[in-house]
């Protein structure tokens, strides 16, 4: 398991950035960390990551503290990992995928794993047929894809998201929220940053609330999700669906789809 305990951290001392923040990232789910700009998201994705130390606190991996030397974040980003919010920072070959291969051939893979990897990420991405294209000519969907699928080629048992559907439109973020489930479904652990509150909802297992640097709430989709008024104090909207379920008193669903379904069997009452 991946958690963060009392971790603190501030770009200025004077205002901190967070304050003694816990989370508890449990394997074979989709956990969102929810928040205005400022709340403290990305700082907290750093920090995961490796990327920032923390000032206080801990980051523990497997019942361990990370150890912030050269050496061990060296092995503990090939289990934890992050893809950024803009594709552009992490692609850096011409062709699909030997971009997607290249952090296993600094690993020194051999050829025959190197295939092997590239060719099970892009499958898992759905984006095969990409995999001789060059990467100027992608779309900004496609080649958010590509990045995902670089970090799932090292095989990582978490894989950060942050923003994974900015700059999307709807067609790509039903792809990228059908991706995520499915990366789950095979065994990989995301963690999720988004301002988009119904695809949090739609995909997230269980979600934090940070609001000025302090997590203001927890829960799963049908605990936080219906705190409204925690929501909107921390500059955030409720679901359409919990707005509905608040509104009609209708059954709260566990996605759109699952909406829907209620709907056509008249569980729905207008």
């Amino acid at each position: 398991m991946l958690q963060l305990r009392e971790i603190s951290f501030s770009y200025d001392r004077k205002c901190p950035t967070l304050e003694h923040i816990s989370m508890d990232f449990q394997e074979g789910r989709i956990t969102g960390i929810l928040g205005a700009n400022g709340s403290g998201k990305s700082t907290t994705m750093k920090i995961i990551t490796g990327l920032l130390m923390p000032q206080e606190g801990q980051v523990l991996y497997q019942g361990e503290a990370v150890s912030m030397t050269k050496k061990a974040l060296f092995q503990y980003r090939q289990d934890v990992n992050m893809v950024f919010q803009n594709p552009e920072q992490q692609l850096f070959y011409t062709i699909v995928k030997d971009d997607i291969g290249l952090a296993l051939e600094n690993l020194a893979y051999s050829p025959n794993e190197i295939n092997e990897r590239v060719s099970r990420a892009l499958e898992m991405m759905d984006i095969t047929h990409l995999a001789d294209k060059p990467i100027q000519y992608l779309s900004y969907g496609q080649k958010k894809r590509v990045a995902i699928a670089g970090m799932l080629a090292l095989q990582p048992k978490y894989l950060l998201l942050d923003e994974p559907t900015a700059g999307l439109d709807p067609k790509g973020r039903r792809k990228m929220a059908d991706s995520m489930k499915k990366l789950v479904a095979a065994g990989t652990n995301i963690i999720l940053t988004s301002h988009d509150m119904d695809l949090m909802y739609d995909c997230c297992d269980y979600s934090y609330l940070l609001h000025k640097g302090k997590v203001l709430a927890e829960g799963d989709k049908f605990q936080l999700f219906q705190k409204v008024d925690l929501l909107e104090k921390a500059g955030l909207e409720a679901p359409w669906i919990v707005k509905l379920h608040q509104a009609i008193k209708a059954p709260l669903a566990l996605n759109e789809m699952d909406f829907f379904k209620q709907l056509l069997k008249g569980d729905v009452k207008w």
